[in-house]
């Protein structure tokens, strides 16, 4: 089963069928079944606002946002980019920031529906990167781990995606072979080669239609969890 990445008229999950079809479905959490980019984006926005406006806040925002993964340590960079050197205001914004983790976090309005289709025809159980201090209340405020028989968290376990021993651990525990299980994930770096890695096939979730970066592609790419379910042959 290959990937089209170049026609995107094409609508995907009709004509990439998963078959046959997989006896265990595993679940990444962020930017697949909850809205992490805009909450990130929110929160970035909410740490800046006492200091910019309009246009320039737009700017600053996605200057910050490209740089997510450093955290907040490149806030005072740039601040003084944008001219602003008043002492404190790096920690002012910094605090904003942190003062609510999961400003504006919510699942997407696929994510419950899917879940329960798929759970009528497979197995499912999730595996998430990052702090489980993050992670788990992540999962409480969304109320989601009741729907999973088990949900791995990356630092819980000691290992971490792409790290195809984490997804092992999840065929252990549902007990299925990989061959019979797939990866529904987001991320070309930590998803995909992940799942590959370990045996299984992996579904790339490409909700905001952005090209193909990773190495080797996923096996289908969907752009929704409705698509999901089409690739599965699941009537809605």
């Amino acid at each position: 089963m290959t990937l089209r990445t170049s026609n995107r008229d094409i609508p995907r999950g009709y004509e990439y069928r998963l078959d046959p079809q997989p006896s265990l479905v595993l679940f990444d959490l962020d930017d697949t079944l909850c809205d992490h980019a805009s909450s990130l984006a929110t929160r970035v926005r909410h740490a800046f606002e006492p200091l910019f406006e309009g246009e320039v806040l737009n700017r600053v925002a996605g200057d910050a946002i490209a740089r997510a993964r450093e955290g907040t340590a490149h806030f005072g960079e740039i601040l003084s980019h944008y001219g602003v050197d008043r002492a404190n205001a790096a920690e002012l914004a910094r605090e904003r920031y942190m003062s609510d983790r999961y400003r504006g976090l919510r699942l997407y309005d696929d994510s419950l529906s899917a879940i329960a289709h798929v759970k009528s025809v497979a197995g499912i159980g999730m595996i998430t990167n990052g702090p489980t201090n993050i992670q788990q209340p992540k999962i409480d405020l969304l109320e989601i781990e009741q729907h999973f028989p088990f949900i791995l968290i990356s630092e819980s376990v000691g290992v971490w995606k792409p790290d195809p021993l984490i997804f092992q651990m999840a065929l252990e525990i549902a007990g299925v072979h990989p061959d019979e299980a797939i990866y529904v994930g987001d991320s070309p770096v930590a998803d995909v080669p992940g799942a590959r890695a370990a045996g299984m096939r992996s579904v790339w979730i490409n909700r905001a239609g952005a090209e193909w970066t990773g190495d080797e592609p996923p096996h289908v790419e969907i752009r929704d969890l409705n698509e999901l379910l089409l690739s599965l042959g699941i009537a809605r």
